[in-house]
């Protein structure tokens, strides 16, 4: 993809995964190739870069259409991601600095103000999917290892998109989730392997521990189990 291109795939791309395009939405060439002044050429292409992410599918008959959320494989990512982040948070023991854990925790802080305010809508989501972002690449920058999340993130935009629902829910659940980052920072202050781990492990399945309650409340975002 030129550079253009990927400029309009990454914006259609953060457009499903922020859920301003939902699941059943159609996407049609002439109309997106219009609204970005391009051909229908390289929309095309974008189409398909789209399906291949798993946020697209394309019908040559009926059109294409923004897929719904399949949860299979997320336990597989978040298992590898536990893995990677466990890594990358030992290897920033003894590295940081008072103001760096004053940022950290200044992004859990608007994390956990957010959640008493509202916790039921997208605009909200996405404030909030913005702090928990900044607050691992952050973490990541810290440890030169930018470049690993931008890996697990650009290759699995479907885990981003289901991350992103994740956070709608209730004020109970975004609080514990808060907990859990604090915690995370905590340890990383007190140079305490021994809990990290587990803290890590909780902190990447900690999302699934709230879907049924999202897919209650959204089930038309979702496959059939």
């Amino acid at each position: 993809m030129t550079k253009d291109v990927e400029q309009i795939y990454q914006k259609i791309q953060n457009s499903i995964v922020m859920l301003k395009l939902k699941p059943g939405d159609r996407l049609r060439e002439i109309e997106v190739s219009e609204q970005f002044n391009v051909s229908r050429t390289p929309i095309r292409d974008v189409f398909k870069k789209l399906e291949q992410d798993g946020l697209l599918e394309i019908h040559s008959q009926s059109g294409s259409f923004v897929t719904k959320i399949d949860l299979k494989g997320i336990t597989d990512l978040m298992y590898v991601r536990s893995s990677v982040e466990y890594q990358v948070l030992l290897g920033l023991m003894g590295k940081l600095s008072t103001a760096d854990f004053d940022k950290m925790r200044s992004y859990l802080t608007c994390q956990k103000e957010l959640a008493d305010k509202n916790a039921t809508n997208t605009n909200f989501a996405n404030k909030y999917f913005s702090l928990d972002n900044d607050f691992h690449q952050f973490i990541y920058k810290k440890a030169n290892q930018s470049h690993v999340l931008d890996l697990l993130n650009n290759n699995f935009p479907s885990f981003q998109r289901y991350r992103f629902l994740t956070f709608l829910r209730d004020d109970a659940e975004l609080n514990k989730l808060s907990d859990i980052h604090f915690a995370m920072v905590d340890c990383l202050e007190q140079h305490n392997t021994d809990d990290l781990r587990n803290i890590v492990y909780v902190h990447n399945y900690s999302g699934l521990t709230g879907i049924d309650k999202v897919k209650e409340r959204h089930p038309d975002y979702f496959l059939d189990d």
